[in-house]
């Protein structure tokens, strides 16, 4: 990833910050009605499950410039996703789910250069989950 994509990626994500639990609540939302079979998969409430989710993107936002240092936690996120039931099609679902809700939250500052950007770090993170 360029220096330029890092950065637009890290500034509009903590524009999003600003309303994370409303941030979350929409990712859900566009999950669920992307694939509702995909609810069952979560038996923790949506407000606590959607804190993790913020947390572990920001950890991973942070990071950016240096995946190495958080692979095993990433690793460790694959396997419980994956004991989760989780399957390598869902990841498409999650990044459709995702990139609607960027679009929708981050609205004035959402572009092209932006949603290509986004499919970019998406693309590597899914890599790195279903290796």
């Amino acid at each position: 990833m360029t220096d330029w994509k890092i950065l637009a990626i890290k500034h509009s994500w903590s524009t999003l910050l600003l309303d994370s639990e409303a941030a979350g609540a929409l990712f859900y939302e566009k999950l669920f009605a992307l694939d509702p079979s995909l609810r069952s998969l979560f038996k923790h409430s949506i407000e606590e499950q959607s804190k993790k989710l913020m947390d572990m993107l920001t950890l991973m936002i942070v990071n950016l410039q240096s995946m190495d240092k958080i692979k095993e936690e990433i690793n460790a996120l694959a396997k419980r996703h994956e004991q989760y039931g989780t399957r390598p099609e869902h990841y498409q679902t999650l990044g459709i789910a995702l990139m609607q809700t960027l679009e929708i939250q981050l609205a004035d500052q959402w572009s092209p250069e932006l949603a290509e950007s986004w499919q970019e770090v998406y693309t590597i993170w899914t890599e790195a989950m279903i290796h």
